[in-house]
């Protein structure tokens, strides 16, 4: 009998046990059975399938995370991730610690309030002191973080409190869209 489990529909059970960086979900679907020579009930199972998923933000992250200085400039940061195609960039000081995340919004709201915006320092438009992770965070955690403040990225941090990655909202879709792919094709 299955005791460790979530039950998620009538006959499905998710069940977690931690490998190396992964959650392994099994979906088993269970049949009721009634076994007479051996005198009572017993539970059989009709079909396991692995699904091997992210559990933590080193699971999904962005390890490569381009940063820049308070001191660039609006335009250089705003050039770089036009040019580059992403919507963040994590800000740090000269030790490499983190101080701020420049975001698209940050970029769009800067403009909206200044024309003259281009001629600042990021210092002057970033967000300061930005919601972190560590790398063992887990997924759920990041997601709640991300839906609570209403933001769109977690800058991942050593123990140091440097930078070692991001993980965005489009990393957390990512990562369930592929969980959800693969729980349809194991049915």
């Amino acid at each position: 009998m299955i005791t460790d489990g979530v039950r998620i529909a009538n006959s499905f059970w998710l069940l977690g046990k931690k490998t190396t960086g992964n959650s392994i979900l099994r979906e088993s679907k269970m049949n009721h059975s009634t076994n007479r020579s051996a005198g009572g009930e017993q539970m059989a199972l009709a079909e396991v399938s692995t699904i091997i998923a992210p559990s933590e933000v080193a699971d999904v992250m962005t390890g490569k995370v381009v940063t820049l200085s308070p001191h660039n400039s609006f335009s250089e940061a705003a050039n770089l991730m036009n040019d580059r195609y992403f919507r963040h960039c994590v800000v740090v000081d000269s030790h490499g610690q983190i101080v701020g995340v420049l975001s698209d919004r940050d970029i769009l709201r800067a403009l909206a309030r200044n024309p003259n915006a281009r001629s600042k320092s990021l210092e002057q438009v970033m967000t300061h002191n930005p919601v972190t992770v560590r790398r063992n965070t887990p997924i759920a955690d990041a997601v709640g973080k991300i839906v609570s403040k209403r933001i769109n990225c977690l800058p991942v941090v050593d123990d140091d409190g440097t930078v070692c990655g991001i993980v965005t909202s489009t990393d957390l879709l990512k990562s369930y869209q592929q969980l959800l792919e693969m729980m349809r094709k194991a049915r």
